[in-house]
């Protein structure tokens, strides 16, 4: 099968990725999630672009180069064959952002966009020699593992490996609890997954903010700690966000398409861990209340959750009555706390259990949700119009967290002064 490049940081000097000399200006897309490729001058001051394809796959919605060279100049860029591309109709909306610095701050470029006959043209004005241009604010494997690896040392945290990506990456699962609060079998059990998707990049942000908030001397995330196990999946498609793929993993599987059982060690191991932990969970008679799976939209722009309608109550494992209504007093408690959350959006009557929400909702009837951050420019809440950005995401994530001390109505009277980080 055609294979895309694979990014691996001990071995850069193997990548086929493009790094182009064109008129004194370079563009390299070499590093970690980069994407972007046939860069080409049209003209003195306009270049065009197009995407790689996810690694065996036609998928693509994804760029992140790096541009060398430009400083002073206006450069306009032609992103070609949007047709090809996932959904066609961000690229409506959709606006660029670029870093001066490496990648460490970002800001949304200042020129016109448009989209039209299949093309897609943004245009940007270089301050520094080197920049950065991305679809949305990266987040990458190394910014996972980084905040991961803060985590660990956490007195309530217990690391482990699920198991291996296609290309042998670990899969972490870390489980939040006060062991000293009593036995895990008489608590609440929470599943959050992120990252099936391999460039829905602002569920990372969502899943870091709910795990800072989590592991806080906040009093609410102490008494939740104390009446819950909250079992977190922070990466599950490494391989696919190292190479900057869009939506699949190294083997071109969507890994939120094989949830019914069709996973497999060969193309799907991650699901493959991530179910299997989950069905033991149970086995084990753990209790298993609920369950957020974390992506992004490029079809929308607030912040929403898929859950299901009122005509599809599931068959019931915990059997909440009117399971549709408990769902939705779940995401009204999320938009108290992010009010740019809306939480009638994304009633869905799809019963496929080939999606991870759905196969636990049917398959064990807890409350389970797609949670789906959006990219561009705001059109729910107080702040209307404004352009998304990680602070955003990061709302949504202590909003989860939050909503669930409301839903579930966990007293909190603790002080949390002895705790290990603030938040």
């Amino acid at each position: 099968m055609p294979c895309k490049k694979l990014w691996l940081p001990a071995t850069v000097a193997a990548l086929t990725a493009t790094s182009v000399l064109t008129a004194q200006v370079t563009f390299d897309s070499s590093f970690e999630s980069g994407n972007g490729t046939n860069f080409t001058q049209v003209s003195p001051g306009i270049y065009s672009f197009q995407l790689e394809p996810d690694a065996n796959s036609t998928d693509r919605q994804w760029f992140y180069f790096e541009v060398n060279g430009a400083a002073g100049q206006t450069i306009t860029f032609r992103l070609l064959n949007t047709n090809t591309h996932n959904v066609t109709g961000h690229w409506n909306t959709a606006r660029p952002i670029f870093s001066t610095d490496g990648g460490l701050t970002w800001d949304h470029v200042g020129g016109s966009t448009s989209h039209s006959s299949n093309v897609y043209t943004f245009s940007h004005t270089f301050i520094e020699n080197s920049e950065r241009i991305a679809f949305h604010h990266p987040y990458t494997v190394t910014m996972a593992e980084e905040k991961m690896d803060a985590w660990e040392p956490h007195p309530d945290v217990t690391r482990t490996t699920l198991g291996q990506s296609v290309q042998g990456r670990d899969i972490d699962l870390f489980r939040v609890t006060d062991e000293s609060a009593g036995n895990d079998n008489d608590k609440l059990g929470f599943w959050v997954i992120c990252r099936l998707h391999a460039a829905e990049v602002t569920a990372s942000f969502s899943t870091e903010a709910f795990m800072d908030f989590l592991l806080s001397n906040n009093p609410e995330a102490v008494a939740l700690r104390q009446n819950a196990v909250i079992n977190v999946v922070p990466m599950a498609n490494p391989d696919g966000v190292i190479i900057g793929n869009y939506r699949n993993n190294a083997a071109g599987i969507n890994l939120n398409r094989v949830w019914n059982g069709t996973a497999n060690n060969n193309t799907s191991p991650e699901v493959v861990a991530i179910q299997g932990a989950i069905d033991q969970w149970v086995a084990d008679g753990k209790p298993y209340d609920i369950f957020l799976d974390m992506h992004s939209t490029s079809g929308a722009n607030p912040h929403f959750a898929f859950h299901a309608a009122a005509n599809q109550e599931p068959p019931l494992y915990f059997d909440p009555p009117n399971y549709h209504n408990h769902s939705r007093a779940f995401l009204a408690f999320v938009n108290d706390h992010a009010p740019h959350f809306n939480p009638t959006q994304g009633a869905s009557t799809s019963t496929s259990q080939l999606l991870a929400y759905h196969r636990q909702r049917i398959q064990y009837g807890v409350l389970a949700f797609t949670f789906e951050g959006a990219y561009n420019r705001q059109n729910f809440g107080p702040n209307s119009s404004d352009w998304m950005t990680p602070v955003q995401h990061r709302d949504v994530g202590v909003a989860m967290a939050k909503a669930l001390i409301d839903y579930f109505e966990i007293e909190v009277t603790t002080s949390g002064t002895d705790c290990w980080m603030a938040y």
